[in-house]
């Protein structure tokens, strides 16, 4: 029989050992979920097009490897331009990646063979951002050039209040590959739908989106708006200033119908200088505020061609569902541009709200 002393250090081992065996469980239990959720969110990110969801769910996984304190992605254009800016903001409980629209980086011009200082190269056609790489000191910051290919695709930004260790930088390395995948798949996406000189939507994907909508207002009987707009006298001034002043004048104000809107509100180019904005969720009064605070943008807007001078302004209808049937979608289009026409007949450079009651014309003496 052993002494007592023997026991207990007996016992005392036995506890020792069943202590790591816990916590080499519960390691082990926390690398498989996070593993699952890598999955996961691999997943989600190769399906979705919207850039908002990608980088959510590539957040939230960034999020479960380390803390972030910083989580800034700048997507790079064709011609090698910022043309979107992603910050985490938002309250604490719901900080989540979103659009800086009025980021000063916006329209800089980015040197993506400069950037492969910051990467290096493991074969001809794929590059590993060096800071990545295995052997590297911990650090706090994370500068990670995204290529698809030789293409640079975005840039990412990641701060940690905390060192970042080795076995960090493997897991947010593995996050990499789905991430850009997904944002140069959304940048084809994007091209495809998107006219070129307007910088909208197209209206093929318009009338996607519209039916889409329309089917969730039928369902939930959320309200859904339309806005038609028409620069006014289009054809005048291509004929005086040229084609070249008309481009100018769909390139702006594509421009500012991006701006004036949400993220949800859909803005298309209809075709030559007619425009329309789906507001999903949005009663006819709010649709209609909107309208009219782009039409009084453009308004104030100076444009100059080849050295003169010109200005434009704009004519908008607006129609909500209310009062459609469920096979009223078509309806919905014909209100709001029947309050264009209306618009346009009250003299140009207004926005109108489609009414069943018709106005009454008093005759001029």
């Amino acid at each position: 029989m052993l002494p007592i002393w023997a026991e207990c250090l007996v016992l005392l081992a036995a506890i020792i050992a069943g202590a790591r065996a816990l916590r080499l469980s519960r390691r082990v239990h926390a690398l498989t979920s996070r593993l699952q959720s890598r999955e996961r969110e691999g997943h989600f990110l190769a399906e979705s097009p919207d850039p908002q969801q990608i980088l959510q769910h590539a957040y939230r996984a960034a999020s479960e490897i380390l803390k972030l304190s910083t989580f800034d992605l700048y997507r790079v254009d064709q011609a090698q331009r910022i043309h979107e800016v992603w910050i985490l903001a938002g309250p604490d409980d719901d900080r989540r990646p979103r659009r800086d629209p009025a980021h000063p980086y916006l329209g800089a011009l980015i040197d993506s063979k400069a950037l492969l200082e910051f990467a290096a190269t493991e074969t001809d056609r794929s590059f590993a951002p060096r800071d990545l790489l295995l052997g590297a000191p911990p650090t706090q910051n994370l500068h990670l050039p995204l290529y698809s290919g030789d293409t640079l695709v975005a840039y990412l930004s990641l701060i940690s209040p905390e060192p970042i260790q080795g076995h960090h930088k493997s897991e947010i390395r593995a996050l990499l590959a789905p991430l850009t995948s997904s944002l140069h798949a959304s940048r084809n996406w994007e091209i495809a739908v998107t006219d070129e000189l307007s910088g909208l939507f197209s209206r093929r994907y318009f009338e996607t989106r519209l039916a889409e909508e329309w089917a969730r207002h039928l369902r939930y009987g959320a309200p859904l708006s339309v806005a038609c707009f028409d620069l006014d006298n289009f054809k005048k001034l291509n004929d005086t200033l040229g084609h070249g002043a008309g481009d100018i004048a769909i390139r702006r104000f594509g421009a500012i119908l991006r701006e004036a809107v949400r993220a949800s509100d859909l803005a298309c180019r209809s075709g030559g200088e007619e425009f329309s904005v789906l507001f999903p969720e949005t009663a006819a009064r709010s649709a209609l505020a909107v309208a009219d605070r782009v039409r009084r943008w453009l308004e104030k807007e100076p444009f100059v061609s080849q050295g003169r001078p010109f200005q434009v302004t704009v004519s908008a209808g607006v129609a909500d569902t209310t009062g459609l049937s469920a096979e009223g979608r078509d309806q919905l289009l014909f209100r709001a541009d029947k309050a264009l026409y209306l618009a346009k007949d009250s003299g140009r450079n207004r926005t109108r709200l489609w009414s069943e009651k018709p106005r009454l014309r008093i005759p001029r003496p």
